[in-house]
């Protein structure tokens, strides 16, 4: 028997069915308003519950959900619609196969010319996405492609994304929870350039071609292959838009690529995605070094304080936001003497909350713990309890280590970003991205 949120009954059985449990037991609750609620109030709902519970127990289950939405049946080179550029898109929307905006009709003949771009076989699984379990093979990789406009020889990055995201570590079953996050997609490597990904001025514009369609395609890719679709398996209080892919600009970075940090070697074409809980307003940071440095920790303190205690704790192992330097910020840092790693470790040590702030933080969201006890259950570092006063600062991160730095964005400007990360729900995962071995030909055969 299942006990689930209200507004949650449709989600939980379309999630049962794919997990094999086409018959549920279910009593929804509590109401939405229960926090409100004074104890009489709240005893007579316990009351109701307890019996409700008792009546799903011994009665028959429920018949399952019909799923909306549901594919062709089929080949997958079927032709499940023949019509002119309106039917087609207002049959895709009957569908839920898309997001709202006019997509591309994947014609077989553009899915075959994008499948050109690898050697991989059409039918191969890369793996099986969540909610709806169903494997993402490369036509259907292909497909989303197409319909997102992207052009044929960004297939080998559609293809790490969703690597990336069918690895465990990502977590894609928690794609549709009520915070409503987003992926962010960070890239690195020659391929930047090759396929025209803007790194520079307004590089979160939904302008480039490359940026946004590959942006887009991965949307669709979590609408048409994991499942999610409002209000059944995608329960996001209000959501966020997908962002353009993040490009570093490693020409003009002072350091070593992101992909370095992750592992990779110099050089290498590497995809990494992970959760986005939000992209703060960009700020402005002047002078030295260290004067960028104080600006950008005190507004990691503000943006993070206030929410990543949550992920921290309820949604443990680890939180990875990003901050994005403009390569005129990152000179001047570097200039300065700032390795990646001292930039870390300063903001570590100066981006800090009060201990008040943080169990404020952990109790308003009825964890019921603070910082001391988190230490003793081993969810939080001892750094987060050296001491008793309420005054004490404690970092906003666990360690150094998980704060990622992509240089990216106007090469003249001297303002920078942060992108909050939400714990598990979206751990960051890199993939290398795999070219064909036609690659320099199809690249020649490019139109312009």
């Amino acid at each position: 028997m299942g006990f689930v949120c209200k507004g949650f009954a449709t989600s939980t059985r379309l999630v049962a069915r794919a997990e094999g449990l086409a018959h549920i037991r279910m009593v929804e609750g509590p109401p939405p308003n229960i926090a409100v609620l004074n104890p009489d109030e709240l005893h007579e709902y316990a009351g109701r519950i307890l019996e409700e519970v008792i009546a799903a127990l011994t009665s028959a289950p429920q018949g399952a959900v019909v799923e909306s939405g549901r594919s062709a049946s089929g080949r997958p080179e079927s032709i499940v619609l023949k019509g002119d550029l309106d039917e087609v898109n207002e049959h895709f929307r009957a569908n839920v196969w898309g997001d709202g905006l006019p997509i591309v009709p994947p014609t077989v003949a553009k899915v075959e010319a994008m499948l050109r771009l690898t050697d991989r076989r059409r039918d191969e699984v890369i793996g099986i996405l969540a909610p709806r379990r169903l494997a993402a093979t490369i036509w259907k990789i292909a497909v989303n492609g197409v319909m997102a406009g992207c052009r044929p020889e960004y297939l080998p990055v559609l293809i790490a994304l969703i690597e990336a995201i069918t690895d465990e570590r990502f977590g894609v079953q928690q794609v549709g929870s009520t915070v409503g996050w987003t992926p962010l997609i960070i890239l690195n490597g020659p391929i930047a350039k090759q396929l025209g990904f803007n790194s520079g001025q307004g590089v979160l514009r939904p302008q480039t071609q490359a940026n946004i369609t590959v942006s887009r395609f991965l949307r669709l890719a979590l609408v048409n292959i994991a499942g999610y679709r409002l209000g059944e398996t995608d329960m996001a209080t209000f959501g966020r838009n997908y962002y353009p892919v993040v490009a570093e600009a490693e020409d003009a970075s002072p350091w070593q690529p992101f992909s370095v940090d992750r592992g990779f070697a110099p050089g290498e074409n590497v995809v990494t995605v992970q959760s986005a809980d939000s992209i703060s307003h960009s700020f402005l940071s002047e002078g030295d070094g260290e004067a960028h440095l104080r600006v950008i920790a005190h507004e990691f303190g503000r943006e993070l304080g206030g929410q990543m205690f949550v992920p921290m704790e309820h949604f443990g192992g680890e939180v990875t936001p990003v901050i994005g330097l403009t390569p005129l910020i990152a000179g001047i840092i570097a200039r300065d003497g700032f390795s990646k790693d001292d930039v870390r470790r300063y903001l570590f040590e100066h981006a800090t909350v009060s201990a008040r702030d943080a169990d404020a933080n952990l109790n308003r969201h009825q964890l019921g713990l603070n910082l001391h006890e988190s230490v003793r259950l081993g969810r939080l570092p001892a750094v987060f309890a050296q001491g008793d006063d309420p005054d004490r600062r404690v970092p906003v991160v666990r360690r150094p280590g998980e704060i990622n730095i992509v240089v990216t964005g106007s090469p003249d400007r001297n303002r920078s970003f942060i992108a909050a990360q939400f714990g598990h729900q979206g751990l960051r995962v890199s993939k290398a991205i795999r070219l064909p071995g036609n690659w320099t030909e199809e690249l020649e055969r490019r139109p312009g």
